[in-house]
């Protein structure tokens, strides 16, 4: 796979420049015969078409070249989004306001927090769920509290948790009521389907927490991430295995964050935060493809203290084909093997990718702990098979 001139127009969308950039490209895209429906295809596939659509909306007022139906297309896109969002942040609004009155303290993560506080529009940043973050010891208050408001986990209910799993970090609430959201109640930011020893126990959740910042998120007084460590939280999770940068609103997050908190964002706590939590290579790769393709404003001495002496095979596979477009799910594998340090590790690594424990499998079957049987880990073992050999292919 190769970037086509959809892809390179999808990347100069997404950048921040002046309009006029975009614009001239968009010239040179029409004289070259761009395939519009492909174009409107690939932007719903990397998540940015309801970016895209404020973007080009300004554009097309003077420069009427994007054909009607697939300007209508990012429309709708748009208007859809900003619908679903609004009823999202309704119902956020109602659980803020029951942790703000008697607690837990909550820290809103990612989806909910950029598109309010970071894209200044709900409409410009999907949302399927909203993530909240609290202290290992709040969950049962937690969970209390939305069980009050209707909402129960459906995956494992508090009491079975594993709090020292290096897997998944969260419970999935969901309300019986019509069009309402599922909370991702998480304990950790880290929230993987595969081991994470090499450097889960390194993250000093307890930083995070002191460095919170107040905002208004839905209308409620509550807590977001300061800037450092949304930035390190966004590269990890850009380069979750699942996710792998094979959506560029994984790097529009970074990028729209680095653009709004660029006054105030400490870059040298950003480095040290980052080599103690032991997940620099995952920073560098998250903010070196943001740089590289959308432009993201990293100072380059940040890049130089964060840059790896030397990347192992693994790494330089998954470099390559990030930089050809090859962007598959599954594909950030090999840098977190090259995490786990000698023979021994990595064989461990392989070996718990393949055979969970019994706790993670009922908690991603949706299935109580009894229930587990051999087939699970026989479609756990051909998930993680199809995956490989996908990418692979």
């Amino acid at each position: 796979m190769s970037w086509t001139q959809e892809d390179r127009l999808l990347l100069y969308c997404c950048r921040r420049e002046k309009e006029e950039l975009v614009e001239r490209k968009i010239i040179e895209a029409v004289k070259n015969r761009l395939d519009w429906g492909i174009f409107l295809e690939k932007a719903r596939e990397n998540g940015v078409s309801a970016l895209l659509y404020s973007r080009l909306n300004e554009i097309m007022q003077d420069y009427p070249s994007i054909p009607g139906d697939i300007f209508e297309g990012f429309e709708e896109d748009y208007y859809l989004n900003a619908t679903k969002n609004t009823l999202i942040f309704k119902e956020l609004g109602k659980v803020l306001e029951a942790f703000k009155n008697s607690g837990p303290e909550v820290i809103v993560l990612k989806g909910a927090a950029l598109a309010e506080e970071v894209y200044e529009n709900i409409a410009l940043r999907p949302m399927s769920d909203v993530d909240l973050l609290v202290k290992e010891e709040d969950m049962a208050h937690a969970d209390e509290r939305l069980k009050t408001l209707g909402y129960g986990p459906v995956d494992a209910g508090v009491d079975e948790v594993d709090f020292s799993s290096t897997y998944l970090t969260t419970l999935d609430y969901r309300s019986r009521e019509e069009n309402s959201p599922s909370f991702h109640i998480h304990w950790h930011f880290v929230n993987s389907t595969i081991p994470n020893e090499s450097y889960i126990r390194n993250i000093k959740m307890e930083n995070v927490w002191r460095d919170a910042e107040n905002t208004e998120i839905a209308g409620v007084e509550t807590l977001v991430m300061a800037p450092h460590h949304l930035l390190i939280h966004l590269s990890e999770h850009a380069l979750r295995v699942t996710h792998s940068l094979s959506k560029l609103s994984l790097l529009c997050d970074i990028n729209e964050a680095v653009n709004y908190y660029q006054g105030r964002l400490d870059w040298s706590r950003l480095i040290y935060e980052t080599y103690e939590f032991n997940l620099d290579k995952m920073v560098y790769l998250s903010l070196y493809f943001s740089s590289k393709f959308l432009g993201t404003q990293i100072p380059e001495d940040v890049l130089s203290e964060l840059r790896p002496k030397h990347f192992s095979v693994g790494e330089k596979i998954f470099m390559n084909a990030i930089s050809r477009n090859r962007r598959l799910p599954g594909l950030s594998y090999f840098v977190h093997l090259s995490m786990n340090r000698g023979v021994f590790a990595k064989l461990k690594f392989v070996g718990r990718t393949f055979f969970a424990p019994r706790q993670f499998i009922a908690q991603r079957n949706y299935i109580p702990l009894s229930e587990v049987k051999l087939i699970h880990y026989l479609r756990r073992a051909n998930e993680v098979f199809s995956r490989f050999f996908k990418v692979l292919g």
